[in-house]
């Protein structure tokens, strides 16, 4: 059943194995997983493994239903999720000089016994 499994576009089968059984029936229960890969509009490849769990109950055309839905989420999940560009290196020197101020502000708060800054 597991190698003439249909796995969407950009998806790579990984394995079977079988994790345990099913406690009120007994069957069998099988991980199916796969490997998703997606690009964001950056060009950056994201990826993730997804176990689809089934047992003998589960026909085969339900397990590729699950991981169909797994890999349109996964992409976008990560369309929504990375849609900003990642800061410049200009602008992490820029970032990081503004909190290493925000940090030495703190603690000349943190010194005075007010909590207020008077140097």
């Amino acid at each position: 059943m597991a190698t003439d499994l249909w796995t969407p576009t950009g998806t790579a089968l990984v394995g079977v194995v079988p994790v345990g059984s099913n406690s009120e029936t007994g069957s069998p229960i099988v991980a199916h997983t796969i490997m998703l890969r997606a690009k964001d509009r950056f060009g950056k490849e994201h990826k993730m493994r997804v176990q689809v769990l089934a047992d003998k109950d589960t026909s085969q055309s339900q397990v590729e239903d699950m991981m169909g839905n797994a890999a349109e989420r996964f992409v976008q999940e990560v369309r929504e999720k990375y849609d900003k560009r990642p800061p410049t290196a200009e602008e992490r020197k820029e970032i990081g000089k503004a909190l290493n101020e925000l940090r030495q502000y703190a603690q000349r708060r943190i010194a005075s016994t007010s909590k207020k800054i008077y140097f």
